[in-house]
């Protein structure tokens, strides 16, 4: 069942230009419309702002459930096209669009019935438990278009198209910044609906995003999606798709689940703390978000050219991704930190958050160079097909360096904030350097994810 149409060979001939520069455009869209959401309920409260940083992580918890279908998915069609398979590619993307209605429908029952009980986690004053319970329920249960959009735009990208679901994010961050402005700003005598209307804010700007992909995807010419044999999919598909994508999903899982931790460490330390965290990733979002996008062209190439058995090529060209993209970060967050009085400014008058977010803008000077070891190798690796190593050695470090010493370093030794981002610092270079080991010494060679199937 091959298919050695023209538009699937040139699929490993695209240029990690043409794959990252939508992607990159797309993601920083996507950090855009959370930076607004911060940005614009700074306005509004800043207890708000705590609380919709706090639940942010539960966002990107659930966001990370639908990655265990987008991340197997994605390596799969990216490296069946690079085969010449695409009708094999048709039936995984099948799989993972039925795969992603599934969790969706589930995920939602189970957040929406349980969110009070995941809240009592946190020791929240009553206003932020108030506004992180309205955003988490109204997120979750539109969280559906969340997971099609998603998965829509993962086709496309490993199609080659990625300007596609970049112009569709661009719409998206209107629809939403619209939603965001007359829900707190009370435009034409509207009323301030608040942390509930910038939720249901963002769930219309996904539902839209959905829309709009499953028209392009159902009317394009060279992406052929069997739609009425949804029934008929081989279970070996799904198998395929999870024995994938959960471990891989596994060790972005197992970092967000840190993250949560690390966040309960930090509530302890108070509110200004919180707001001090939530502030400086959102300017960091800026500084790695360029690292990011390499990552996911990167994670698409090595796939098409795994698929078609060019090795040296893939290994020569992953560490060349790899020192551009720690060059591009390490001059944003220079810039960032000399430049720090005015943006924060942007954010908040708070003299104590200002000092705080100082701090962490120095300690990210180190931080975040490290951080590219793992969002542009890693990705590489997975589409290499070397799924287990990355997630084994993800939860090791990642709690034996991350999550333990952000306890010693924050609460036993007293550092607070700063110690808690030193520890995460020594996390992404320690196991940065072991993912850099592992592409360089070549075990992911033999990784090949290549099969036939049918339906």
């Amino acid at each position: 069942m091959q298919n050695t149409s023209p538009a699937t060979t040139a699929k490993h001939e695209l240029s990690i230009f043409k794959l990252t520069w939508p992607i990159w455009i797309e993601n920083m869209l996507r950090v855009a419309l959370s930076s607004a959401d911060v940005f614009m309920l700074s306005f509004y409260s800043e207890k708000a702002v705590a609380a919709v940083g706090l639940i942010n992580q539960f966002v990107f918890f659930i966001q990370i459930l639908f990655l265990m279908i987008v991340f197997g998915s994605s390596i799969l069609i990216s490296q069946h096209l690079g085969a010449r398979k695409k009708e094999e590619a048709a039936v995984f993307a099948l799989g993972s669009i039925s795969l992603c209605v599934i969790f969706a429908i589930v995920l939602t029952a189970v957040v929406c019935s349980q969110a009070g009980n995941i809240l009592h986690f946190y020791t929240l004053e009553a206003d932020v438990h108030r506004y992180a319970f309205q955003f988490l329920t109204i997120y979750s249960a539109g969280s559906v278009f969340t997971a099609l959009s998603m998965i829509l735009g993962t086709i496309l990208r490993a199609h080659g198209y990625s300007k596609v679901p970049m112009i569709i994010s661009v719409i998206a961050n209107i629809l939403n910044v619209t939603g965001n402005y007359c829900a707190l700003f009370s435009p034409f005598g509207l009323p301030v609906t608040g942390v509930v209307g910038v939720a249901v804010s963002t769930v219309f700007s996904q539902f839209a995003s959905f829309v709009i992909l499953a028209v392009i995807v159902w009317k394009h010419h060279d992406i052929h999606i069997p739609f009425r044999k949804v029934f008929s999919i081989p279970w070996t598909v799904y198998k395929k798709i999870l024995s994938i994508g959960v471990p891989t999903a596994g060790e972005n899982l197992s970092y967000n689940i840190g993250q949560i931790v690390i966040m309960k460490i930090i509530a302890s330390l108070g509110t200004d703390a919180m707001t001090a965290s939530v502030y400086t990733l959102t300017i960091l979002r800026f500084v790695f978000i360029s690292s990011i996008s390499i990552g996911n062209g990167t994670q698409i190439k090595v796939g098409h050219l795994v698929g078609a058995k060019k090795y040296n090529e893939a290994h020569r060209k992953v560490f060349r991704y790899f020192y551009v993209g720690a060059l591009i970060s390490l001059v944003l967050v220079v810039a960032v930190f000399f430049a720090r009085e005015p943006i924060i400014h942007i954010f908040t008058k708070n003299d104590s958050v200002f000092q705080l977010i100082s701090t962490l803008l120095l300690i990210a000077m180190i931080h975040e160079p490290g951080r590219n070891f793992n969002i542009i190798i890693i990705p590489a690796l997975k589409g290499a097909g070397d799924i287990k190593f990355p997630v084994l050695a993800g939860m090791i470090f990642m709690w034996g360096i991350g999550v333990l010493f952000s306890w010693i370093l924050g609460i036993k030794f007293g550092l607070g904030l700063a110690g808690i981002w030193i520890a995460l610092t020594s996390d992404e270079w320690i196991r940065g350097l072991v993912m850099y080991g592992r592409w360089k010494n070549g075990k992911w060679r033999s990784k090949s994810l290549v099969t036939e199937v049918s339906v």
